[in-house]
């Protein structure tokens, strides 16, 4: 495995400016998803090494929800789902139905469950994984959500699935998606922002 490539070999590699490699490094900005497998081969991993299991292995779940294995899991609703475009829909009362329930390896969580549906957010997300988050969310950004997926909904109504970057101003930050073909939100004014406590197959 290469791991002490220079940001000038890396884009010279790719075919891009080596400016671009400092900003996924940084967090600003990710690789369009068709490099990536390029990116990983160049690195000598594979793309869930290169994208990282995130939350979405059972063992990073239950640490995350702060829970301990159990034997026979459990089955939770299933509260709404993230669509294309990073769009997030949560179910009123009643439409619960829509989507069921979602088994997890752990029984202790309180928290509530989306559905991935599509596959805008591949390889991050992958359709018909789960997602766990807390509500209600907090009312500001912190600098400790900064590379971290989040679930926000905007001052407009419109609830996303996002990542935090930090903005192009001190103490200012930028949603980016997981789909670098969605633009960026620069300076998003929120109602409320959830971190994305895990996610996995459910």
């Amino acid at each position: 495995m290469h791991t002490r490539l220079s940001q000038a070999k890396v884009a010279r590699e790719l075919g891009i400016s080596a400016p671009s490699v400092a900003q996924w490094e940084i967090g600003r900005s990710k690789p369009m998803l068709d490099r990536l497998p390029q990116l990983a081969a160049l690195y000598g991993v594979s793309l869930e090494d290169l994208c990282g299991s995130d939350l979405g292995s059972p063992k990073e779940a239950l640490k995350a929800a702060g829970c301990t294995l159990s034997e026979r899991g459990t089955k939770v609703p299933v509260s709404g789902f993230v669509a294309g475009a990073d769009r997030v829909v949560l179910f009123e009362d009643g439409d619960i139905e829509q989507d069921g329930e979602a088994y997890l390896p752990f029984q202790c969580y309180d928290g509530i469950v989306l559905r991935v549906q599509g596959e805008s957010m591949v390889p991050r997300y992958k359709p018909g994984e789960v997602i766990g988050i807390h509500l209600p969310g907090r009312e500001t950004f912190s600098l400790r959500m900064i590379g971290k997926d989040v679930v926000a909904r905007l001052s407009d109504g419109q609830m996303v699935l996002k990542t935090v970057a930090s903005g192009p101003k001190p103490a200012t930050f930028v949603l980016t998606s997981v789909n670098p073909m969605v633009p960026p939100i620069f300076e998003p004014e929120i109602e409320w922002v959830a971190p994305v406590e895990f996610h996995l197959v459910g």
